[in-house]
């Protein structure tokens, strides 16, 4: 199994969650506890797993802000369901973001599935950039500081979860495989 013990570590960490940051379903809520359970072991430097995780998540919003802005609704509409947005989510945090501006771009880094997603409608918007920054970058570094210390503080319990996850790791495989395929069965039946 890899272990996070090189400089590689902290790029492995950016580079997801700029995923994360674009939408894409990878969740900084295991990312960033892994960041504090290995920097407890002594493999990272919680700061170093922080700054990377935060400028990672601020590259991914970036993304998405200027991909709403210069490619707008047209795209969103067609290409959305990639970033996991549909009109319902979009109409939704458009509201929010019209309602609330900058508290609401602060405030959705927070919020588990809609996190990510509030950047769309800043970049509709086009938001002014160094407010969407400043709000952007300061919810990603509180969120992923709180996730990371989550992580450090109750390391015990990671170890055990961890050697659980090792010790049935193909039994889990074999159940999502069997999952996907069974999906992929009924919706071709369809």
């Amino acid at each position: 199994m890899y272990e996070f013990t090189s400089q590689f570590s902290y790029v492995l960490i950016f580079v997801l969650m700029v995923l994360e940051g674009m939408s894409l379903p990878i969740p900084s809520e295991i990312i960033m506890p892994l960041v504090g359970y290995y920097s407890f072991k002594g493999d990272l430097n919680i700061e170093m797993g922080i700054i990377s995780g935060t400028l990672g998540s601020l590259i991914g919003s970036i993304i998405d802000y200027f991909i709403a802005e210069k490619l707008g609704i047209p795209f969103l509409s067609k290409y959305g369901k990639i970033f996991g947005i549909n009109e319902s989510k979009l109409f939704t945090l458009s509201n929010w973001f019209a309602k609330y501006g900058i508290f609401a771009v602060f405030g959705f880094r927070f919020i588990p599935l809609f996190r990510a997603l509030i950047s769309f409608p800043a970049g509709l918007a086009k938001m002014k950039i160094i407010r969407f920054l400043l709000a952007t970058f300061s919810g990603h570094m509180i969120w992923n500081s709180v996730l990371a210390l989550i992580g450090y503080e109750f390391s015990t319990q990671w170890e055990i979860i961890i050697s659980q996850v090792e010790k049935s790791g193909y039994v889990i495989a074999g159940i999502a495989v069997f999952a996907i395929v069974i999906y992929i069965i009924i919706s071709k039946r369809r």
